[in-house]
Order: C-alpha cells, then structure tokens, then sequence
C-alpha cells in the first residue's frame, strides 16, 4: 500500500500544488520565457504520461466482474497481478471488469487526439478565414524595416498572424498614434511572434489544455505561458530597437485589442487584458527572482520525478508485452 499511496501522491501533488510553484517561481521563468514556455509544455505532457501509466498500473491491482471464459480470464488476470508494481499492496474489487482500468488511459489519449485535433482545424480554419479578411481590406508595405499588411481601421492595432495567413497586421490609427521609434519597437515585437514560433507554441498549448483545463497544473500552466510568450517577444524587441521605445509604445497602446471575434488564434502587440501594465514593470524594473528560485527548481525538477513514476508504473507491463506472461507457478 505504501507504494500505492507514493506513487499516486507523487502524481495528485504537482497536478493540486503545481500552480503554487507556476505562480510563484514566475519572475525567474521571465529572464527566460522562451526556454520556459516550452519547459512547462514538457512538465504538462509527462505529467500525463505519468498519469496514464499510474492508472495502467493500477489494473493489476484490481478485481471485478470477468467477461472472458473462466480460464482466460484466470490467466489474464494472473498475468496482470505479476506484472504490476503493487503487487504486494491489498487489491481493489470494483463493478468494472479488472480490463476497464487498463484501457482508461487509452481512450483518454483517443479523446485528447481528438479533442485536440478537432480544436487544431477549426483554429486554422478561422485564422485562415481572418487572414482573407484582412486580405482583402488591407495592403502590403514595408514599416520599420519589416513587410506588414496594413489595414484602413482607424483604432491602433498591430498584432500578427501565421505567415502563411498573412503575418504582421497593423493598422493606419497605429501609424497615426506612434513615432518612428514606438513603431519600430511594435513591429520587432510582433516580428519575434513569427521568429520565435509562438502560433505554434499557443497551439499546441490550447490543444492539450483545453480538454484538461479543470486540472490545476493545467490551468495555470495554461495562464501563464501567454505571458511568457509576449515578455519573449518583449525582449527580442528591445534588443533590436530598445527598452525605452517599447514602454512607450506598450503605454500609448494602453489596453487596446483587435477588433475581432477571434483574437484567440492571434498575437497581439498588448498581450492578455491586463498584461500591459506586468510587461512594462518587467521591462523597466525586474523583479526580484531569489525569492522565486526556489519554486521555479522544483517545478522543473518535477518532470524526472513523474519520468522516475512513469517507468515505475510502466516498466513490467512493457517487459510483459515484450516478452510473453510469466506466471510464477
């Protein structure tokens, strides 16, 4: 039993108090927001490869109902209690047959591929869709040394697009409301949206935690990671322009959002509502990150404590398919 409890507290923990350590080890993960945005997509997909193999492993440990004839389902089941790594632990009798647990995770992948693939067409449906739109308003120019889609709204707007669907959009009010420095710290901001592949990053993001949003970890991995992108845009901006400018420019900006129904499958030079305020003390005034050392190394030592969970789950029931069912006589 001590091993049951270890190994499903080492998977409830980072999925309830994950968050806590998100939040908290935030300031660090903003020196380097690229490299942290992808490191936390990796803690999300081992954190549920590290699920599904619990449950696997769990199914040797299980009674129930047999639905197979009674000497396959003697040996199924035997074969299954030698494999699991709690053997030694009391088993569980549920109403379920001892199979059902075993398959969870499987058609838990079945329903996120298709959850997921699902939400991927209809976001590059409605990017597509967007992208004509603008198309067929809107004029290609050069601004501040990089070539946009120009479009006649008068409010400022500049946000970006797949290249493939148009890439950076501004608007005419921009150019009305910005000097040549602002704008030029702008366009480099969004320029770093296509250089840095964050279409792709908040894709696969919305993809995995849509489905799972109700989980802690993912919800706030999925809260955060918008933020990181654009302070990693940020600070390829201001290495190509400067600090100055592109506070400035986030301050004429102020709150403004792209008059559109789909913002969602677009980067926009603003961020998140309420964003703008966080970037601008980021770039100006760091936080202070000793406090959040701490939080930020546990968080990223959690993916080889859910490795170490996963192969202890997985590792018989892989050598038992690999090599054939050994039941002690």
């Amino acid at each position: 039993m001590m091993q049951l409890a270890l190994t499903a507290v080492a998977v409830l923990v980072p999925a309830l108090l994950g968050p806590v350590l998100v939040h908290r080890g935030a300031a660090v993960m903003a020196r380097a927001p690229q490299a942290a945005s992808i490191a936390l997509l990796v803690v999300l997909g081992i954190w549920l490869a590290a699920s599904a193999s619990l449950i696997v492993a769990l199914a040797g440990a299980v009674t129930g109902p047999q639905v197979l004839p009674a000497p396959f389902a003697d040996v199924c089941q035997r074969c299954l209690a030698a494999a699991t790594p709690f053997a030694s632990s009391p088993g569980f009798t549920l109403p379920l047959p001892a199979a059902v647990p075993a398959l969870l995770p499987l058609l838990g992948l079945l329903a996120l591929t298709v959850g997921g693939t699902v939400h991927l067409v209809a976001r590059t449906r409605s990017t597509r869709s967007l992208g004509l739109e603008l198309a067929a308003t809107g004029r290609r120019v050069w601004v501040g040394g990089r070539e946009v889609l120009l479009i006649p709204a008068r409010d400022a707007q500049a946000f970006t697009l797949p290249r493939r669907h148009g890439g950076i959009v501004v608007s005419q009010g921009l150019l009305d409301v910005l000097d040549d420095r602002e704008l030029c710290a702008v366009i480099e901001h969004e320029h770093a949206h296509l250089r840095l592949h964050h279409h792709e990053i908040m894709a696969v993001l919305q993809a995995i935690s849509q489905p799972l949003r109700l989980v802690p970890l993912v919800r706030a991995v999925q809260d955060v990671i918008p933020h990181l992108v654009e302070i990693a845009a940020d600070d390829l901006s201001r290495q190509r322009s400067s600090t100055s400018a592109l506070a400035s420019a986030l301050l004429a900006l102020g709150t403004a959002a792209p008059d559109s129904a789909r913002a969602d499958v677009l980067l926009h030079a603003t961020g998140r509502p309420g964003s703008g305020p966080d970037r601008i003390r980021h770039l100006v005034a760091p936080a202070e990150i000793r406090p959040a050392v701490a939080p930020a190394l546990l968080l990223m030592t959690l993916p080889a404590v859910l490795v170490g969970v996963a192969v202890l789950a997985s590792w018989p029931y892989a050598t038992l398919l690999l090599t054939g069912c050994t039941v002690p006589a």
